[in-house]
């Protein structure tokens, strides 16, 4: 989910207290704890199950956005993620049994893991994809459906504490109703554009229920994931099977392809998308996209807008952003408070909660 800003800590968020998701004056009688002793505890936690809503919402200045590269358009795939709000509802009872259905206005995207069989399905299409996992799968985060998980943000976030970044706790507070500790991360290095980085922990359980991401500078949210709901209770096995309705066309996955980069199940193919990697390390780590079509050819096909009257051509939204150029060769550059973004000549692209220059020599290494 959202993993272009997984290496640079910005990986999920919800606009707690803004939209009253959390509540930092509620009193919520938890014993005291450090940081340190929070941490262990995150670390150590044994969830046998829990369920819950998710709302996650971004706000980085994006423009409607077509769809470049098979990344998905404005409100679809994971450049949709990038703005506006989604709601997403999860259920989770152990390695092997996992659901998570994506919610939006015109349908559902929901996969269905059960032991090693693995369903996707999408209304809109009324499509569905059968995977038969190998022994031993892990947790299962499908590409094409991007995790809206306060959990699996907040350890991408604590797997960034090394000596470069500053831990403390804050005020504590209360999130989907459940009272919870709040732990504070804030880059030591100044090239990050991210600020800090909140994330609130059920004083129960140990689960991350709420992750906020500031920009440097800033103490507005610009991408955040909370739950809005959320029980400890282990959801009963009929959450997590799954059988086509008449009708659907059900295609077979295949698990021998080569697995993507990312935090996506080793045995799912993430197919039609560009290949993506990462250069750097904690906070300043870029990420970075081939085989995306080139600025010329996105220029001369006007890009495509998926019917969509309000979002612009690829072409279009690209040939108004800033001309950059250097050793690396030529492009364009988007920047907001958060998120940088770097679009090659030749066809790649830079992403990360990370000033220009650190881009510039992303481009530079070959």
């Amino acid at each position: 989910m959202l993993r272009w800003l997984v290496p640079a800590g910005a990986v999920g968020v919800v606009a707690l207290l803004a939209s009253g998701a959390l509540s930092a004056d509620a009193n919520t009688n938890l014993p005291s704890r450090t940081a340190a002793e929070l941490l262990a505890a995150v670390g150590n936690a044994k969830v046998a199950g829990f369920s819950g809503t998710v709302v996650e919402k971004a706000s980085l200045g994006l423009p409607e956005l077509p769809d470049i590269g098979g990344l998905g358009s404005s409100g679809t795939g994971l450049v949709g993620l990038l703005s506006g709000s989604h709601t997403a509802r999860v259920w989770y009872a152990g390695e092997n049994k996992q659901r998570v259905a994506l919610l939006d206005q015109l349908g559902e995207q929901d996969v269905f893991r059960n032991g090693r069989e693995l369903w996707q399905w999408n209304s809109d299409t009324r499509t569905a994809t059968h995977t038969t996992l190998p022994a031993g799968a892990n947790l299962t985060s499908p590409a094409q459906l991007p995790t809206l998980n306060p959990s699996q943000a907040a350890q991408q976030a604590l797997a960034l504490i090394d000596p470069s970044t500053n831990v403390r706790t804050d005020r504590n507070a209360v999130v989907a109703g459940r009272s919870a500790y709040v732990l504070v991360l804030t880059p030591k290095d100044g090239r990050s554009r991210v600020g800090s980085v909140r994330i609130s922990v059920d004083g129960k359980t140990m689960v991350p229920l709420g992750v906020q991401v500031y920009p440097r500078g800033s103490q507005r949210t610009a991408i955040d994931i909370s739950f809005t709901r959320f029980s400890d209770a282990i959801p009963s096995d009929d959450n997590f099977t799954w059988t086509p309705p008449a009708g659907v066309t059900v295609k077979q996955g295949d698990t021998d392809s080569p697995a993507p980069k990312g935090p996506i199940h080793p045995g799912l193919r993430l197919t039609g998308t560009p290949d993506y990697t990462t250069i750097g390390t904690g906070w300043t780590t870029v990420a970075k996209l081939t085989g995306v079509p080139s600025l010329a050819a996105l220029g001369a096909s006007n890009g495509a807008s998926n019917g969509n009257p309000t979002s612009k051509p690829a072409g279009a939204l690209l040939g108004a952003l800033p001309a950059v150029h250097g050793s690396w060769g030529s492009g364009r550059l988007f920047q907001s408070s958060l998120l940088t973004a770097l679009f090659t000549s030749d066809g790649r692209v830079f992403v990360g909660a990370v000033d220009p220059q650190l881009l510039y020599q992303a481009a530079a290494v070959k």
